[in-house]
């Protein structure tokens, strides 16, 4: 741990006249050194077994720097060893090398074990409102942007080979006995570092690719039927990583691969193959997802919540990449409550439209502003659902024309109510050609329970307010533009869900530290 006591050595008596007043990691050391402190990660070590050898409010604050500067693990331990600025910042002697690049590793593992991935961005979110810097009503934004997995897309050979690889490597670890049967059954050449990526060079016959694929789902199946057969059930179960390893293999041939009663085994057409299926055995959370028709990508989504008088993120939280931008309303939900924010209205884009979400929000009497998704050719022409009266005391719905019907089912989990009127009298309705344009020639309609609220809704998209209002949900993208350029959001840094959550709660982290230096140069400017 760095040594409480000073002298000629220390970064502080160097730099003190050397690093401007205003320079970000002068700031840095005065705002962010007194907020985290080794207290914070108490738990995350043994408290029998002396202190870390290394700070880690060190480490956290190197990783913020780390992300600030756009550095690897290598890279900021470099600039640890000779950067003054950083040395100032982290209250470095001259000649002081901190630790080794693997103990930041260490640290997001003891970071993700309990839970801790977010307790940095947490605590300056809380010391921002304390600051009164971000007002507990303020009107808030909401979006998501896409972020890259790191990792590259396999042919499905590669992917058979790649999980199976996954597997052996674990049982070489865990039970080398099994391990040696097993390699003795398959060809274990193809399971090399440098091979198992390696569907042969060039333009490779269609029928060698199916002939390769059989031998290698065949192998695949040979190791599951080894592990079980050995009784290795109870073992996978209390190693995580067997288990994991095992259970992606077992995935990925269920989701790709059709097997026939007389043995033969082929891959699946594309529209066979489940839309949220594994992409790669390499990071098995990351999924194909869309930002719009022609914007296709393999990874995840972070959603952030930004208030509009300073612009700090309030919230941030990732989903796989092939989730709808609206799963991310719930959970967004939960940490503004957390923090005790309740914002006047929260901003968003047709993907929050959704009523169940809105009624979330309207519950707590904060209002959502989100335009709705546009109808599609089959409703334009239909009479809208407000041309229908409904009565909530007898539970039915009159039609223009003046037929009434009782409900015909209840969806309890969208809270919904689905009305069938009569063929009998649609049929014959001088308003049929106006009210559907169903096949089976009558009007279906659905009501939810909070209709009533949507129709407010639709009347405000409809007012000037409205329109005022969206002017303030694309300012988002700028803070998204500037966590991806500048700080390494574009891409994955890690793989799995919860890393890419850990690097999504480091990125506003900083933006939001940077955002607060700004403020603090101009209120002394």
């Amino acid at each position: 741990m760095t040594s409480s006591q000073r002298s000629f050595l220390d970064s502080d008596f160097y730099c003190a006249s050397l690093i401007p007043q205003n320079s970000f990691f002068r700031k840095f050391k005065e705002l962010i050194d007194p907020l985290i402190t080794d207290q914070m990660f108490s738990e995350m070590y043994c408290g029998n077994n002396g202190r870390p050898p290394i700070s880690p409010a060190l480490l956290a604050k190197a990783m913020l720097l780390q992300y600030h500067m756009n550095l690897s693990d290598r890279e900021i331990e470099r600039a640890c060893q000779f950067d003054l600025e950083v040395k100032f910042a982290l209250r470095l002697r001259i000649d002081e090398r901190p630790f080794d690049h693997s103990s930041l590793g260490d640290f997001r593992e003891r970071l993700l074990k309990s839970g801790k991935e977010k307790e940095i961005f947490d605590r300056v979110v809380q010391v921002l409102i304390k600051n009164k810097l971000i007002k507990r009503d303020q009107v808030q934004r909401i979006d998501a942007t896409h972020v890259t997995a790191d990792i590259a897309l396999p042919g499905m050979v590669a992917m058979v080979k790649k999980s199976t690889l996954g597997v052996l490597k674990k049982l070489k670890a865990k039970s080398p006995d099994l391990y040696r049967r097993i390699i003795n059954k398959i060809d274990i050449t193809e399971y090399t570092k440098s091979s198992v990526g390696d569907e042969q060079p060039g333009r490779i016959d269609m029928q060698v690719r199916a002939k390769r694929l059989v031998q290698f789902v065949r192998e695949a199946k040979i190791v599951m039927f080894e592990v079980q057969e050995a009784g290795m059930e109870s073992e996978v179960r209390e190693d995580l990583e067997v288990r994991e390893d095992l259970e992606v293999l077992k995935t990925i041939l269920s989701e790709n691969i059709d097997e026939f009663e007389d043995g033969d085994i082929k891959e699946k057409d594309l529209k066979d193959k489940p839309t949220n299926r594994i992409v790669s055995p390499t990071d098995p959370d990351a999924r194909a997802g869309a930002k719009s028709k022609f914007k296709k990508f393999y990874g995840y989504k972070t959603t952030i919540t930004q208030e509009t008088e300073n612009q700090f993120i309030t919230t941030v939280d990732v989903l796989p990449g092939n989730r709808p931008d609206a799963k991310g309303f719930a959970p967004t939900f939960r940490m503004l409550s957390n923090l005790k924010l309740k914002p006047k209205k929260i901003i968003g884009d047709t993907a929050y439209s959704d009523g169940l979400d809105r009624k979330l929000f309207f519950d707590q009497d904060i209002q959502v502003v989100a335009p709705f998704k546009e109808k599609n050719d089959r409703t334009k022409a239909v009479f809208p659902k407000r041309l229908f009266n409904l009565k909530r005391n007898t539970n039915t719905l009159t039609c223009p024309a003046g037929v009434t019907a009782q409900p015909h089912f209840y969806d309890s989990e969208k809270g919904s109510m689905s009305f069938h009127f009569p063929m009998t009298a649609c049929k014959v309705c001088d308003l049929r050609e106006h009210c559907t344009s169903a096949k089976e020639g009558r009007r279906t309609v659905r009501i939810f329970d909070y209709q009533e609220m949507l129709y407010d809704a639709e009347d405000y998209n409809q007012t000037k307010n409205f329109r005022q209002d969206m002017r303030l949900r694309p300012l988002i993208e700028g803070k998204f533009s500037e966590m991806k350029r500048l700080h390494g959001l574009a891409r994955a840094r890690y793989r799995g869900l919860r890393k890419v959550r850990l690097q999504s709660a480091f990125t506003a982290a900083i933006v939001n530290i940077k955002r607060w230096i700004t403020i603090k140069n101009l209120e002394l400017a």
